[in-house]
């Protein structure tokens, strides 16, 4: 049985700011919005997996789950092509 726990408001700004801090601007605002989704799930199942502890996720666990978004769930190539279809 899966609990929900919610991080406190500070913890989840700390997060954020690791986050940003480790992906920097250009990542960040580089990326689609269905690339955004995924990696925002990414990173919620991550501060997950470390029990809500910011200091506990690692700078390579942050880049390594960007990196499984951005190159193998939705890399730009599916993105692009996806743009086109829904374009039509």
């Amino acid at each position: 049985m899966k609990v929900e726990v919610e991080m406190k408001k500070s913890e989840h700004l700390k997060y954020c700011k690791k986050v940003a801090e480790v992906l920097g601007y250009e990542r960040l605002h580089k990326i689609s919005s269905i690339q955004s989704n995924s990696l925002n799930n990414q990173l919620n199942d991550l501060i997950e997996e470390n029990n809500f502890i910011v200091e506990a996720v690692t700078d390579e666990a942050i880049i390594g789950r960007y990196d499984l978004v951005t190159k193998y769930i939705y890399p730009d190539e599916f993105v692009e092509i996806n743009k086109l279809i829904n374009e039509n």
